[in-house]
């Protein structure tokens, strides 16, 4: 690679995840309820929506073959995007089953988008930016793509559908289409089942390497899981906060709140240790999610709560795709395959926490929900310091940490960083 993109430039060629979830998140719901559809119907309909993103991993792997990730990039938003603005033209609830394929289709395409921006980074740039970059692409994801889809609700009162379904179209394609100045390294142009053999080779090896298999630890436990963002709204009631400050909260202070949270990565996540960053930022989440529980029920309280830990949530993101960057390092072929991996893993700690504090809340009632939510952080931050310190790979002043690798393979590709 003759030279490396800027960092700032990943937070915009992110936008089209960030807007396909924002899609999902507020402007779905908002209109199936104007068609008529209840929300019992509405919740199965994010469930399946939400299918794609679990399963991501299974297919993720083609965006390692055949052509550059940034091609990839730009024909992932254009095919994703002509689906959901495909929704905004449709007849509802006439036409809700082909609206459900149009949905379904459009998340999965979009998903694969972070799978690429992930691989991108972790092969463009040196290890000093990746901690700048991990905080732009989470400014972009939480911030940037939640505004616009934010905005995008706005304009669907004020345009007819096929304006919007063109502003949508608009919005997701072009930040794309910027992702083709990117330079990177030629793909595999191996037969493919030779390609795959070598892929699963690469994968195995890094994640039962121990700078690997670590991380995955860290990826599955309820560190930095952040969930209580996803939660705020349905507490509002408990902290008797009008319907209104819930509103202006969740809607449009969150996503200021947690892109400035990302960002305050910019002067972290490159000059300290990002395994440290992200165990901080459960030890915040701890704290803060502790105070809401201890802390009076009131609208004030809520007020203070809520911007934090979404201050607190940008940071942890940003921290957690910062250490994966790292391990991925300089992935080459593989780097969209290994890169998926640990989002996977998230996904499974985001799952079973969620459970967990809604569970206390139904045992605890309004202050379970935050205790339980920092009970799990703080608990996770104690036992993954420990084990991190017992298999803390030996620094010297000339080496870096690295990721194993076979010594009698040095020049395959996909399986080093270093720090």
């Amino acid at each position: 690679m003759s030279k490396s993109p800027p960092p700032w430039l990943f937070g915009i060629i992110t936008l089209p995840f960030g807007i396909g979830g924002a899609f999902m998140a507020v402007a779905m719901p908002f209109l199936l309820t104007k068609a008529g559809l209840s929300v019992e119907e509405i919740a199965k309909l994010s469930a399946l929506a939400m299918l794609p993103s679990a399963y991501q991993l299974l297919w993720a792997p083609v965006l390692d073959l055949w052509m550059p990730r940034r091609f990839w990039l730009a024909s992932l938003a254009v095919s994703g995007g002509l689906c959901l603005s495909a929704c905004l033209l449709l007849k509802l609830p006439e036409q809700l089953a082909l609206y459900k394929v149009l949905l379904v289709a459009g998340q999965a395409l979009l998903g694969l988008v972070a799978s690429c921006v992930g691989a991108l980074v972790s092969v463009g740039l040196s290890e000093d930016k990746k901690g700048t970059a991990a905080s732009w692409v989470n400014a972009g994801n939480l911030g940037g793509g939640t505004l616009l889809g934010g905005g995008m609700v706005m304009a669907l009162w004020h345009l007819s559908p096929k304006a919007a379904a063109l502003a949508l179209l608009a919005v997701i394609v072009i930040p794309a289409l910027i992702a083709l100045r990117i330079e990177e390294p030629p793909p595999s142009r191996d037969p493919l089942m030779h390609h795959l053999g070598a892929m699963a080779v690469d994968v195995w090896r890094a994640v039962s390497a121990r700078r690997g298999w670590s991380g995955l630890l860290l990826c599955l436990s309820p560190v930095g899981t952040a969930v209580l963002i996803n939660l705020l709204s349905a507490l509002g009631a408990d902290f008797h906060a009008s319907d209104e400050v819930v509103e202006l909260l969740n809607g449009w202070v969150g996503p200021f709140a947690q892109g400035a949270g990302a960002l305050a990565g910019l002067f972290v996540l490159d000059r300290i240790d990002r395994r440290v960053a992200y165990l901080a930022s459960g030890v915040l989440t701890a704290i803060c999610a502790g105070l809401m529980a201890v802390g009076p029920l009131s609208q004030n309280a809520y007020i203070a709560g809520c911007i934090t830990y979404m201050v607190i949530t940008g940071f942890a993101y940003a921290s957690f795709s910062a250490f994966v960057y790292e391990i991925v390092g300089t992935a080459g072929k593989t780097a969209a395959t290994l890169y998926s991996v640990f989002p996977a893993a998230g996904n499974q700690a985001i799952a079973y926490v969620t459970w967990l504090d809604g569970w206390g809340h139904q045992r605890w009632g309004p202050r379970g929900l935050p205790a339980m939510d920092a009970a799990l952080n703080l608990g996770g931050v104690i036992v993954l310091a420990v084990l991190l310190w017992l298999v803390a790979e030996p620094r010297t002043a000339a080496t870096a940490p690295s990721i194993d690798v076979a010594p009698e393979a040095p020049d395959e590709p996909g399986v080093t960083t270093q720090r």
